[in-house]
């Protein structure tokens, strides 16, 4: 059995090697950039009534599924990309549930009425966490809950 935990650890810096971790730095800009489709998609929000529910049908799937390739448009613009904490692809589930806490604000924006108070409390909540967890520990929420982190290519 110690031998069995031996050999996992010997196969870590191997894969560490061949992949850097994405800086703090470098993965605060790539969300800035993808930010920005966001807040285009987010003025449909100013519509009066049916507007944040539009907003919501829109930026839901958007935060979902930035992902879906293994990088979003920061990730690409800046050259890095999700992988699973071993360093091996991450599959397309894990990268939809690893941003699953940002897509939760916009769902509420779809519920009438309530999601006006629902939706951007949420939505400032979870950004305030993410940041908080990226900044001091390297690492998002989302990567915790999927098992990703963000490598440079």
């Amino acid at each position: 059995m110690a031998q069995q935990g031996f050999q996992a650890t010997a196969a870590v810096p191997e894969l560490e090697a061949a992949q850097v971790a994405a800086d703090k730095g470098i993965r605060v800009a790539g969300y800035l950039i993808d930010v920005l489709p966001a807040i285009v998609l987010g003025l449909f929000a100013l519509i009066p009534i049916m507007g944040p529910i539009m907003a919501g049908l829109l930026l839901a799937p958007y935060w979902l599924l930035r992902d879906i390739t293994g990088s979003s448009l920061g990730k690409l613009i800046l050259r890095t990309m999700v992988v699973r904490k071993d360093g091996q692809p991450a599959s397309t589930g894990a990268r939809i549930l690893r941003n699953l806490p940002l897509a939760l604000g916009p769902a509420f924006l779809i519920i009438p009425f309530l999601g006006y108070f629902l939706g951007p409390a949420t939505a400032g909540v979870t950004m305030l966490v993410e940041a908080i967890m990226l900044l001091s520990q390297g690492e998002r929420v989302g990567d915790r809950i999927a098992g990703t982190t963000v490598v440079k290519k």
